[in-house]
């Protein structure tokens, strides 16, 4: 076997390599959230739905202690789903949770 043969080679195994530890890692990613998930630890604190809503219209005032640890506990995957289009609300109700 050349050197360009060895090298062809080891070229093709490497790449079959990468393709396996590749695919691999995006079997490991976490699954996206249900909806009904993200919504359900807040609504089952007393007046938080109610206080996120108004927060995405900038009021912030209404999150309370109990609130901003749900929204706090929630997974990143779930802001998009709780603030669709509104990542800069997303940021800003977690900031205000931090004052709280």
């Amino acid at each position: 076997m050349g050197t360009k043969q060895i090298f062809t080679v080891m070229f093709f195994i490497l790449s079959v390599i990468m393709a396996l530890l590749c695919h691999h890692q995006s079997e490991a990613q976490a699954p996206i959230p249900n909806p009904g998930d993200c919504f359900s630890s807040i609504k089952n604190v007393k007046g938080c739905v109610d206080a996120v809503k108004a927060a995405t219209k900038g009021h912030l005032k209404g999150l309370g202690k109990d609130c901003c640890h749900a929204i706090n506990g929630l997974a990143d995957d779930c802001l998009p789903i709780l603030f669709p289009g509104k990542h800069y609300i997303a940021v800003l109700v977690k900031d205000a949770c931090v004052f709280n």
